[in-house]
Formats: structure tokens, sequence, C-alpha cells
């Protein structure tokens, strides 16, 4: 029992550390669905400007 506040720190540093970790996959995440989006509006654009050069 002597130990127990040593016990508790390294418990805090081991959740601080777990919570920084999933905040920051949480952001690349984020990253990672906003460039999908650009993307398929890409994709939309390029379509419909071929859709748009087949008609003349």
């Amino acid at each position: 029992m002597q130990h127990l506040g040593y016990m508790a720190a390294a418990y805090a540093v081991i959740w601080a550390a777990i919570l920084i970790y999933f905040l920051g996959l949480g952001r690349r995440e984020r990253e990672i669905w906003m460039e999908l989006q650009k993307l398929r509006e890409s994709i939309r654009e390029r379509d419909a400007e071929a859709d748009s050069g087949d008609r003349q």
C-alpha cells in the first residue's frame, strides 16, 4: 500500500496516452473522410464534363 500513489500516477499517464492516441486517430479519420469527399466531388465533376462533351 505504500506505493499506491505511484500506481495511480502510472494509470493516469497510461489513460492520458490512450486518450491522446484516440483523439489523434479521430482527427486522421476526419481528414480521410474529407479527402474522400473531395475525390467523390472531383469524380462527379469529371463525369459531368465528360457527359456534356458527349452531347456536343
